[in-house]
């Protein structure tokens, strides 16, 4: 079962507080919303659960109680509120051999439970919008089971389209109605939200957790709840499975922030410029509506675009006048250091042009290659205007931090020369409509010797080029 971790579940909202009541704080549209999946679900439920036929209800009470032991081992996905559990296999499995009204039944009582067992301060609005989308989601699943030609069979062949189907569905209405209540209590859209939450879990969704509730069905017919039990160790094999593939993309989070770290340690000055770096660029792309994929990459790359400098003599970094035409020399080598870094770690390959040309200039006078226009990856180009930005928002060895206006006008000003002007248009409008938040005059503990501060640098010290 996909657990819907929308805010009423893992985000706090004003309504958290029981003076404030349940909706304090909440936009117009998020009620509207919320009442709307409600009342949908408790309008089904009363239409359909009365109609049900009764089954064994010893069968009924196993089926529940596999479902709940799946449903207590939930899968957290990394940087994110939202969690997975297996159970989803046995959702289809159920729609399959008893029918989404049967199921949707099932799972009403197995969120209830749960919500008792692991979440006991679980405010009631909350629980409630959990069950009444999961009434919706499998009772829509099982409409797209029937409408595909599904029936109870112990044909596995016979079940591959209506499962498919059943499957889509179900992920669908479930991950999108999270999405769309996330979207409505933080901001955003829902369809950026779906992408970095979902988007990654689908082809595992589909091609893992739907063919184990065919075969879960088929054994069902077959053998009854015995084999269904004895098939659990595969349901949890399965998640083990799925459980190392999130682990493994959390510690590629952590191990770019470890690598952070160690900037950090070699320039104490540029601590906190590397995240700062990194929020910038990924509003830019979003902004610019790039896939998920590449803003990943936007994201690693903001972390680790100064990664060279561990290589670069601590004396230069912290000099704070003009460096000497061998310490340029030296201090220019830095991309290339930290591409070569980069690329000694497959998940990082997407990362390492942006590291590599992050001091290109739009006009073709930066460094390391002298690329120009679009020559340049995009994301590289990001990188800079978000590099530079920062840079000139913050106090350096040399001067203090130039303001949030006279920074927007260095960009402005090097629209076309040193920036790409749509880049930079996007990230003005950011910053003019108060989408992005952002700090100046940080103390040179925090940040320092940055590398992209335009024609504002004395000089000789920080010029065009950047550092």
């Amino acid at each position: 079962m996909w657990v819907p971790a929308h805010p009423l579940l893992e985000i706090p909202l004003a309504g958290d507080s029981q003076a404030a009541g349940p909706f304090a704080g909440t936009s117009r549209g998020f009620r509207f919303y919320y009442s709307l999946i409600v009342a949908a679900g408790v309008l089904l439920a009363a239409r359909v659960f009365p109609q049900a036929r009764v089954l064994p209800w010893g069968a009924l009470l196993w089926w529940l109680g596999f479902s709940v032991a799946s449903d207590l081992s939930p899968i957290h996905l990394p940087r994110s509120r939202a969690y997975i559990t297996v159970s989803s296999a046995l959702d289809y499995a159920a729609i399959a051999v008893f029918g989404p009204v049967l199921a949707a039944m099932i799972s009403t009582v197995s969120t209830l439970v749960t919500s008792l067992v692991t979440r006991r301060r679980a405010a009631p609005h909350k629980v409630l919008f959990n069950v009444c989308l999961f009434i919706i989601t499998i009772l829509g699943a099982g409409l797209a089971f029937r409408l595909a030609g599904g029936r109870p069979t112990t044909e596995i062949r016979e079940l591959v389209l209506p499962m498919a189907a059943c499957g889509v569905t179900y992920f669908l209405i479930n991950t999108f109605g999270v999405s769309l209540i996330v979207a409505l209590s933080q901001g955003g859209s829902p369809w950026r939200i779906w992408q970095r939450t979902y988007l990654w879990t689908t082809i595992t969704h589909l091609v893992g957790f739907v063919p184990l509730g065919a075969i879960i069905a088929v054994i069902y017919l077959h053998i009854g709840i015995p084999g269904v039990g004895l098939f659990l160790v595969t349901l949890m094999l399965a998640r083990y499975s799925f459980k190392l593939y999130t682990d493994m993309r959390e510690v590629h989070f952590n191990t770019v922030r470890a690598l952070t770290s160690a900037i950090d340690a070699s320039d104490p000055y540029t601590r906190g410029h590397s995240e700062r770096v990194t929020y910038y660029a990924v509003a830019i792309a979003r902004a610019m509506r790039l896939s998920e994929r590449r803003i990943q990459a936007i994201e690693y790359a903001g972390f680790l675009h100064d990664m060279g400098k561990i290589g670069i003599h601590h004396d230069i970094l912290t000099k704070p006048g003009a460096l000497t035409e061998d310490e340029w020399v030296s201090m220019r080598s830095h991309p290339e250091i930290g591409a070569r870094i980069v690329s000694d770690l497959d998940f990082l390959r997407g990362a390492r042009e942006v590291v590599l040309y992050h001091h290109e200039r739009y006009d073709g006078r930066g460094y390391p290659e002298g690329l120009a226009g679009e020559q340049i990856p995009l994301e590289a180009r990001i990188a800079k205007v978000a590099d530079a930005f920062d840079a000139m928002m913050s106090n350096r060895p040399y001067r203090a931090s130039l303001g949030l206006e006279r920074a927007i006008e260095e960009l402005e000003l090097g629209r076309g020369t040193e920036f790409d002007p749509t880049v930079v248009d996007a990230f003005v409008k950011l910053v003019r409509n108060k989408d992005i938040e952002f700090t100046e005059g940080s103390s040179p503990a925090d940040n320092g010797r940055l590398d992209d501060a335009p024609s504002v640098a004395p000089e000789g010290s920080d010029g065009a080029s950047g550092r």
